[in-house]
């Protein structure tokens, strides 16, 4: 019924302009390839490539009796190869040009299916198809520098204006997510190499009374290295809780904000003061160096946290609102 609901819609559409005239190419197309499809063939002990193409018939015919308008002379299987050497081809010029890369990268991982799972396939913590309990797991992958074109893709988003929903526009803006700061580098105690920073607020820099760092970033591991015994353990605990959350969960602004002390120190550049590191869940290890200086006062984000773990709020812009500490309402301002 889910395929039955997804293509309704696209059927109305293409039969409404065939009833006013059109000559319509309604085509139909199978995402038949990877290692879903493998583990669903090994489970039941079958070849891939006949448990795959059975399956397409099998929906065809479901397909083919609510009387869906498709023109089934042409259709696209992404497992036959002469769709996938056309990905093939383009992975390489996008490689040759530079614009393909290897990284290590957390992702959701299903120990059971062994496969990479969308955010979207992560249901409550568990895997949408078996119900085992994802985990985090850095693996490195290859990635496309999109970000190559933002400006590009941002700035034409203008030519757009009128034919395509506002809201539309608004959300592929947020997408893009151009921004434009400074980078600050804080001294760590006992470490010999600063950590760096990336904020939009270089105004606030009087107002980190804190850091945090990813839970799940190489950074937060070794911090916490050179933390005590209790220190590790907590840590442990903490981020062994964290894998089971994706990362539209950890950013969701009602989420209860926890995290761990590392028991270590940074230095903020611009008054020598020793703020504490801590590791949380709602900063990301992908999301520019994996690390923050906290403004409380003037960050929601920061100040939920100070509030929940009684850390220090300091006001340096003058808005004219009241106290972040009592209202738990950050005063933002207009920045520099």
């Amino acid at each position: 019924m889910g395929h039955a609901e997804a293509y309704a819609l696209g059927d109305v559409i293409a039969r409404y302009w065939i009833q006013k005239g059109y000559n319509v190419m309604h085509p139909i197309g199978w995402d038949a390839f990877g290692l879903p499809a493998e583990n669903a063939a090994i489970k039941r002990n079958l070849d891939p490539r006949a448990w795959t193409y059975d399956n397409i018939e099998l929906h065809k015919a479901s397909m083919r009796r609510y009387a869906c308008s498709f023109d089934w002379e042409r259709i696209i299987r992404t497992c036959d190869p002469i769709y996938y050497r056309w990905n093939q081809w383009l992975f390489l010029e996008f490689y040759k040009k530079g614009l393909a890369y290897r990284k290590n990268s957390m992702v959701n991982w299903c120990p059971s299916c062994q496969t990479v799972l969308a955010n979207e396939q992560v249901v409550g913590g568990a895997c949408e198809r078996c119900d085992s309990v994802v985990t985090k797991k850095a693996l490195t992958q290859w990635f496309f520098k999109v970000t190559e074109y933002a400006d590009r893709l941002l700035d034409d988003l203008d030519t757009l204006e009128g034919n395509w929903p506002s809201k539309v526009l608004s959300m592929q803006r947020n997408w893009i997510g151009r921004s434009y700061g400074a980078e600050v580098d804080f001294q760590i105690e006992g470490r010999t190499e600063p950590v760096t920073v990336y904020t939009t607020r270089p105004d606030t820099l009087y107002g980190a009374t804190f850091m945090v760092v990813a839970v799940d970033s190489d950074l937060a591991a070794e911090l916490v290295s050179g933390s005590t015994a209790e220190v590790r353990m907590q840590f442990q605990a903490y981020l062994d809780e964290v894998k089971k959350s994706n990362d539209i969960e950890r950013l969701a602004t009602d989420r209860e904000k926890t995290g761990v002390d590392t028991g270590r120190f940074a230095i903020n550049p611009a008054n020598g003061e020793h703020i504490p590191i801590w590791v949380s869940d709602y900063v990301l290890a992908d999301y520019g160096t994996g690390a923050i200086m906290a403004v409380p006062a003037h960050d929601q984000r920061d100040l939920d946290f100070a509030r929940a773990l009684g850390l220090p709020v300091r006001v340096v812009v003058e808005t004219g609102e009241a106290d972040p500490l009592e209202t738990g309402i950050a005063t933002v301002g207009e920045g520099c």
